[in-house]
């Protein structure tokens, strides 16, 4: 019997449709045959914890590190623990197993981990799917390898994954332990992604802050042909940063005969591809502002709980072509589901194939698009409807025309000067009927200027032109803007044009070269959540108006932190390693070994670190949360002996004992704004709710006698 291990449910789907005989639906796998299909739901294993190895490494200490792993283990994750079982029952039974994962290092690993787990020793296979149309299906089906050729990918895979336990860890303890030793209250975390990723927004946090601003000048010329008047900007190499020369060139193009140079071009616009998770995390923090990992989590219950849409922790925005032939179904799903999209719907075409539906362009995986499910759109939550009705936008855009506008540009040329501008008409809308004006593409660096002008110049011909007048526009330069979510997640598919070393910036690019819309980035799509969901649970950065800022604690940690571990140096160095590794030159236990051996120094390094321990007594108390009943104390997050949280005063000792539930690591009902209470003159007003579920407003000094209560008003008490 054979068993085909797939990465996901969608994947098994496809490889059964192309395998012989009957198909049998059972829980977890397909039978077809003397063929088993079954599937796993990404990652269904986890490394150990220490505490797994030790009991006692469940306690953090200094004396202890770095943990020294002889061999690493797995186990089930909680939530994948009766598939895993299905599986190893399997195994149990097969003659040979196929490993189906997806054709790249972590989609090896992902099975061979399963492999591995259940200690199957039987012949193993490898199918690598690169084109999942049914005839690409079925010619990967006759050229099944053997996975033994994989041996050094799934060795690169198993050093990286096992490399950031390593990392993250003990440095994390290390770091941890000591500053804990000189009155520090928290956890400092630190890993090979984490980390760079908060240095970059610390790195930009500085720049605006000790940006320097200086002048320069733009002119701006006013034009007169026979039928039009309109303005042009002058074309400059670089910026004219002395006024002296913007008057000079003013005075000699004001008042004089420019000729008029007009380009007339006809263009197209193609429909905006699907998403990928990137993308969608981005537009979501955008429109809706979603944290990255929220955006995950609806995406994951959209997935697997309403069987909704395709696999959502995609990189790619292209779809295979054979799913084109579905397309009318998922229309129609979409149809039911979405009252608000019969427009849509009725107007689309699915005889048209945009340029999405292309098998080159396919990775592991295939844009996030709707599946033919049907479903009570009442069970869905406001934002799990928010995010599915993005996604199914998106698809019916792909079955309308391209935009096609006219676009125009003007050249004024006097001597050696020239003054341009540019406008465009559409002609047919196509898809551009049915999409908001203000739907683009994620700039990751200021808004460009918008020279695009907004007089309709399709009837302009060559012809002599006269300046009118010739203004200088006196501007500041300014620094690249502070990050906001949807920017920091697309600077992170790129961070190579950061850094400095180009040896450095080689191997982070060499690294994507095969990955679509990544050039030189750290981490993925999926993952990229998860670190910046723990730089917000840390306390290193905060978003405030949209805009994503880094804290002292963020700032100091960096200051604290070596190079190597602040930049993607190390994300750089360890993927030459791999590439020794996939190639058989380093043993996997060698390079893990030599990465235990750099942490032991580094956290030997820490021990004698002078810094960390006056910054640890310095932030020995965090000091956002001041204290409204004693005035003198800070709210603390703390833990209960049953592992739950809450927030109490820092001057319990002083006689203060304020608490407040613990709400998504902030305290629940805590409110800046201060109201004395006007009644005893003693107490502050806090929020309170009722058994009834009711805010009220009530007075902190109530044990000694003070009555004062008032409704609440929208956050505030009711006066």
């Amino acid at each position: 019997m054979r068993v085909f291990i797939a990465e996901k449910p969608e994947l098994a789907r496809v490889i059964a449709n192309n395998l012989n005989e009957n198909t049998v639906k059972n829980d977890g796998y397909i039978q077809k045959g003397n063929d088993i299909v079954t599937w796993a739901f990404g990652h269904i294993l986890e490394l150990f914890m220490p505490e797994d190895y030790k009991q006692d490494w469940g306690k953090w200490n200094i004396n202890d590190l770095p943990l020294q792993i002889d061999e690493f283990r797995y186990k089930p994750k909680d939530s994948s623990k009766k598939q895993l079982k299905i599986i190893c029952d399997l195994l149990k039974k097969a003659t040979e197993v196929i490993n189906c994962g997806d054709a790249d290092e972590e989609g090896q690993i992902l099975v061979d981990e399963i492999i591995n787990y259940a200690n199957y020793k039987g012949s193993v296979k490898r199918l690598l799917l690169h084109d999942l149309t049914d005839k690409g299906v079925k010619k990967a089906l006759s050229e099944i390898k053997n996975n033994s050729d994989f041996k050094g990918i799934s060795e690169c895979g198993f050093a990286r994954s096992q490399a950031d336990w390593i990392v993250g860890i003990n440095l994390t303890r290390a770091y941890t332990t000591i500053a804990q030793s000189s009155g520090y209250k928290g956890v400092l975390s630190v890993g090979r992604v984490q980390t760079p990723i908060l240095a970059m927004i610390v790195a930009r946090d500085l720049e605006n802050e000790n940006h320097k601003s200086s002048y320069y000048y733009t002119l701006t010329g006013e034009f007169e042909t026979e039928n039009l008047k309109l303005k042009a900007n002058l074309k400059t190499s670089e910026k004219i940063v002395d006024e002296v020369v913007a008057n000079d060139i003013k005075s000699k193009c004001e008042n004089k005969e420019f000729d008029c140079i007009v380009n007339h071009e006809n263009k197209i616009e193609n429909p905006p591809l699907p998403y990928n998770l990137l993308l969608l995390q981005a537009e979501c923090s955008k429109i809706f502002n979603y944290k990255p990992d929220k955006t995950l989590e609806i995406t994951q219950s959209l997935r697997e709980k309403h069987k909704l849409i395709s696999y959502n922790r995609s990189d790619c925005q292209y779809l295979p072509e054979n799913l084109h032939k579905e397309s009318p179904e998922i229309l129609s799903a979409i149809k039911n589901n979405l009252t608000g999209f019969t427009n849509i719907i009725n107007n689309s075409d699915t005889s048209i194939k945009s340029s999405a539906f292309n098998d080159n362009n396919i990775t592991a995986h295939y844009g996030i698009i709707p599946t033919e499910q049907k479903v009570d759109i009442k069970a869905l939550s406001k934002d799990e409807l928010n995010v599915y009705e993005m996604i199914a936008k998106r698809f019916a855009l792909q079955f309308f025309k391209p935009k096609k506008y006219l676009h125009t540009s003007v050249v004024f040329k006097y001597d050696e000067y020239e003054f341009s501008t540019s406008s465009n008409k559409t002609t047919f809308a196509g898809f551009s009927e049915f999409i908001d004006t203000n739907d683009s593409e994620i700039n990751t660096d200021e808004e460009q200027e918008n020279e695009e002008y907004s007089q309709d110049l399709s009837t302009l011909e060559n012809c002599k032109s006269y300046s009118s007048n010739i203004n200088i526009n006196k501007k500041q330069t300014k620094p690249r803007p502070l990050y906001t979510m949807a920017t920091l997640l697309k600077d992170l598919t790129s961070v190579s044009k950061y850094v400095k070393d180009e040896k450095i910036k080689a191997l982070l690019k060499e690294k994507d070269k095969d990955k679509k819309g990544e050039s030189g980035g750290i981490g993925t799509p999926a993952t990229r959540s998860e670190h910046i969901k723990k730089l917000f649970e840390r306390g290193y950065i905060v978003e405030v108006k949209k805009k994503i800022k880094s804290t002292d604690l963020g700032r100091n940690l960096i200051k604290l932190s070596p190079k190597l571990l602040t930049s993607p140096d190390m994300t750089a160095l360890w993927f030459e390693n791999q590439k020794d590794i996939e190639a058989f030159k380093l043993s996997r236990n060698d390079f893990l070994r030599a990465v235990f051996n750099d942490v032991k120094n580094d956290i030997e390094s820490l021990k004698n670190n002078d810094d960390l321990k006056t910054f640890a007594s310095d932030n020995a108390i965090d000091k956002t949360y001041p204290c409204k009943v004693c005035n003198n104390g800070y709210m603390q997050r703390r833990k209960t002996k049953d592992d739950k949280y809450f927030w109490g005063c820092s001057n319990y000792k002083g006689g203060c004992s304020k608490t407040y539930n613990d709400k998504a690591g902030k305290p629940d009902g805590y409110n800046a704004n201060i109201y004395p209470c006007k009644q005893c003159g003693a107490g502050v007003l806090e929020r309170k709710k009722s058994q009834k579920g009711n805010y009220f407003w009530g007075c902190s000094n109530w044990r000694n006698g003070c009555k004062a209560m008032f409704y609440d008003d929208n956050g505030k008490p009711k006066k």
